[in-house]
């Protein structure tokens, strides 16, 4: 990608960056703007559905009072009470308006909270692609990403002490875990008893005594070599005063003519 970049067919040229931001950011007004008239129009649709519900329920309650606003009113009339009519206005009662007030603020600012992602996103693709770098962007200080030797805990798991059940605790233990904790007590202290016991049972030893013991041990083990090597020269002396009795004895021998008949005819 980076052979001939001022040529205009190469792909990471500064006007064609321009370029794809620019139809990037046009594609998202539109996104914006047909998702706004969407849910205008279902914000209207609610509240329409919502208004002939209300004028619904209205009707019910008149139908209700011609039934029986008649025998009322002689009734009151009767017991000298007043007969004049009161008008009570009416009015719409709007179940939905925190949310109405709530998405009207949406459509004049915006929702923070996408408009964050979003902006999120086009970075990641931005970096991935190449066109925007930041500074130490590939490195763990940027990510804030610790190393794995860093990540290791620096007390294994059964390097660290049990946790001592408080007293408090122990009032809600069961009676088997109360046995568990009893006879893991009870091994801990048999095993505590062995391991003196072993110590108590080796007595001390003396160092100048062990190095008596060591050094008439290597004077034997001298003494033996010696002896061994005495022996084997004894051994020698002995074959080589044989060899010579023996060639002292064929010299004397007296000549014999069936070795040599050849000679013998003289």
């Amino acid at each position: 990608m980076n052979i001939l970049r001022h040529k205009k067919w190469h792909v990471r040229t500064k006007e064609n960056v321009a370029r794809v931001r620019r139809d990037e950011a046009k594609a998202a007004e539109e996104e914006k703007a047909r998702a706004e008239r969407a849910e205008l129009a279902d914000h209207e649709d609610r509240i329409q559905r919502l208004r002939s519900k209300n004028i619904g329920n209205t009707s019910d309650v008149a139908n209700v009072k011609d039934i029986f606003g008649s025998s009322v009113d002689s009734q009151d009339c009767m017991s000298g009470t007043s007969c004049s009519t009161s008008v009570s206005k009416e009015h719409h009662v709007n179940l939905f308006k925190e949310l109405e007030e709530q998405e009207r603020k949406n459509f004049a600012s915006g929702n923070k909270e996408y408009a964050a992602e979003k902006k999120k996103e086009q970075d990641d693709w931005e970096s991935k692609v190449g066109i925007m770098k930041r500074f130490a962007e590939d490195t763990k200080e940027y990510s804030k990403d610790n190393e794995w030797w860093e990540r290791i805990p620096l007390l294994r798991e059964h390097d660290k002490k049990p946790s001592k059940v408080s007293k408090s605790k122990k009032k809600f233990l069961t009676s088997e875990e109360r046995k568990a904790i009893k006879l893991k007590k009870e091994k801990k202290k048999k095993r505590k008893d062995k391991i003196k016991g072993i110590e108590h049972a080796q007595p001390c030893v003396d160092i100048n005594l062990l190095r008596q013991e060591r050094l008439a041990r290597e004077r034997r083990e001298q003494q033996r070599v010696i002896m061994l090597t005495k022996q084997e020269n004894k051994d020698d002396i002995e074959e080589s005063v044989d060899k010579m009795v023996h060639l002292n004895k064929d010299r004397d021998r007296r000549y014999n003519s069936q070795f040599n008949p050849e000679f013998s005819r003289f």
